[in-house]
Parts: C-alpha cells; sequence; structure tokens
C-alpha cells in the first residue's frame, strides 16, 4: 500500500500524544523521593512510614517513598557540621537524587542559628535538583503557645526569603487544640515526656507534609488502626486548613 507524505505526516501527528500520554502516565505513577532531615521530632514519621500509607490511599496521587536522616538531639547547624559522608545529610542530599528535602530544626532555635543554616541546605538541595521544604514542629508543651509561635515566625520567614514550602504544624497543633484547650487534649499530641509527639501528633505532622509535598488534602486518607476515626478526621482536617493558610500567607507577602 502506497502513502502520499501528507499521509505519513498526518499518521505521525496522530500518534504523537499517545506516546505523550502514556510519558504523562509514567510521570504520575512514578514515586516522588523525600528526604527528611531532622531529630527526635522525627522518627515515627519516618519508621512507622506514615507519610507512605497516606499517599498509598490516595488513588489519584503519587506513591511517596521517604528515607530520614534522623538524630537525636539535632540541629540543622550540627547536621551541616557533620560534613559530607555518605551518612550525613550534606552527603546523602548530594546522592539521593530528591524530588524533595525536608528540613526541621531543634524545637528551642532562633534567627541567628536557624537563617544561615536553612539557607545553605536549601541552596545545596537547589543545586541538587531538589525542593526545599521548611518543617516547622510543635514546640515542647511547657514552652505553649509562646514556642510554638515562635517556630511559626521562624518558618513563615524562612519561607518567604527563600521562597521554600512550609509545614506550619506549630499553627497546625493550636488549630486542632481550639479554644481554651482541656490538658487532656493539649497532652493528646504529646508522648509522655510532653516534648516528642505521640502518634496522634506524628500523624498530624505526616498529613501536614503530606499536603506541602503534594497539594492534595488528606481528609480521608489512611490512618493508624489505634487513632479514632474522628480523631483522625479532625488531624485531617486540621492539617489541611492550615497548609492552605500558611500558603496563602506566604503568597501574600511574595506579591507586597
Amino acid at each position: 500500500m502506497h502513502f502520499s507524505s501528507m499521509t505519513w505526516a498526518l499518521l505521525l501527528l496522530l500518534a504523537t500524544p499517545a506516546v505523550s500520554d502514556a510519558s504523562d502516565k509514567d510521570a504520575e505513577q512514578k514515586p516522588l523521593k523525600v528526604l527528611l532531615i531532622g531529630n527526635s521530632q522525627c522518627p515515627t514519621i519516618v519508621n512507622e512510614k506514615l507519610i507512605e500509607k497516606l499517599a498509598s490511599s490516595d488513588k489519584e496521587g503519587r506513591p511517596i517513598r521517604i528515607a530520614g536522616c534522623v538524630k537525636g538531639g539535632a540541629s540543622l547547624k550540627s547536621h551541616w557540621e557533620a560534613g559530607t559522608g555518605p551518612e550525613t545529610a550534606r552527603g546523602k542530599i548530594a546522592g539521593g537524587s530528591w524530588d524533595y528535602v525536608v528540613l526541621q530544626d531543634i524545637y528551642f532555635v532562633k534567627e541567628p542559628a536557624f537563617r544561615p543554616y536553612a539557607k545553605q541546605f536549601h541552596d545545596l538541595i537547589k543545586e541538587n535538583g531538589a525542593k526545599t521544604v521548611l518543617f516547622g514542629t510543635a514546640s515542647i508543651l511547657s514552652d505553649y503557645p509562646a514556642g510554638f509561635e515562635r517556630q511559626h515566625r521562624l518558618h513563615l520567614m524562612m519561607g518567604r526569603e527563600l521562597d521554600a514550602s512550609v509545614v506550619d504544624a506549630s499553627r497546625a497543633y493550636i488549630r486542632y487544640f481550639g479554644d481554651k484547650p482541656s490538658t487532656e487534649r493539649l497532652e493528646s499530641l504529646f508522648a509522655k515526656d510532653r516534648a516528642h509527639p505521640g502518634l496522634w501528633g506524628s500523624y498530624l505532622y505526616s498529613c501536614m507534609i503530606y499536603s506541602a509535598l503534594t497539594e492534595r488534602s488528606p481528609v480521608g486518607l489512611a490512618a493508624p488502626d489505634s487513632i479514632p476515626a474522628e480523631v483522625a478526621k479532625e488531624l485531617q482536617e486540621a492539617a489541611w486548613s492550615q497548609h492552605q493558610t500558611t500558603v496563602k500567607e506566604l503568597e501574600e507577602k511574595t506579591e507586597k
């Protein structure tokens, strides 16, 4: 059978979208690779694969694979000063082909110690083709609400300066607590030491990180069986609502 040059051109044109569609579908199914750099606020997120489980239950979202460089008591300063060996934060950033790197500093950090290291890590992350997410945790319960507000201000400031996504978990905790919370409600997000997150707090962290990574709501997604369904829904809603508020706050500053 003989085809004219015009016919061949038409056939090639018709075939092209199918190739493109297949490529787009492959990209959507490819897992997001995420590195979490932090301290003892983070192990449950990584070890229990809370974010990965959220992603796997979101049928319209992409899978997520998360790894950690998590050291008890570590600050971004100490992570940076640990050097560039393969097991250090800097070494992992350089060698991992990550889509996102999540940076979490010590809860009592203040601007002079936070700002330079957040910026240095951000520059390194960009050099290696990934995006930065600044993860502001809650403070310890004895420093509520002042420490929570400090975390909020610091991370919002750096998010604006670096044009980076922010996980404003301190404000999400406050949102979940509500007005005049009882001691029981305050303690419900913490471990017995009232300094580290319990499972509920870690799940709230995870929902917020998931929202920052994907811009998708965690409401209705998977939760550990030990978290009552009504509590899981409250945590998911607090995370999504705060994420949306944080995005607006970052955008408002950028537009001015």
